[in-house]
């Protein structure tokens, strides 16, 4: 699997629209990947969580991908808020907040916590990326 913390330069570098097709390309499966990845994740919890409880091998498999995949999507989210500054991005700077509060509420959680919330939150976080991703592929 392709490292996916290269989204951050990536983004950086020349975004959505700037980006030079290639790169552009390259950023806009980086962000489509990303999501799956999310995707899986709640996929997992759902799978084998029990009345919203996991396992303790499970918690760690699971707090160890969440752990590789928030800095990316901090990354997209301050990316996205930071760089998309004219009125005509209200928007896609709207998303990037929507990703960083949804990555902060994920955090908020605690392993004792209902597991089926992490769902919901990823869920929801997943639907912002596939709009950044529609957004970027389009």
């Amino acid at each position: 699997m392709r490292n996916i913390t290269t989204l951050s330069a990536l983004i950086l570098g020349c975004f959505l629209f700037v980006a030079t097709p290639s790169l552009h390309a390259d950023t806009c499966d980086d962000i489509a990947r990303l999501a799956d990845q999310w995707h899986k994740l709640a996929n997992y919890i759902a799978d084998h969580s029990d009345g919203g409880t996991l396992r303790k091998n499970e918690i760690q498999k699971v707090s160890r991908q969440t752990r590789d995949l928030v800095p990316p999507s901090k990354d997209l989210g301050n990316a996205l808020v930071k760089e998309f500054r004219g009125k005509q991005d209200q928007r896609v700077r709207a998303w990037g907040k929507q990703i960083l509060a949804m990555l902060e509420e994920l955090g908020g959680l605690g392993e004792d916590d209902d597991w089926d919330e992490d769902v919901k939150i990823i869920d929801r976080l997943v639907e912002v990326i596939d709009k950044v991703t529609a957004e970027c592929d389009g």
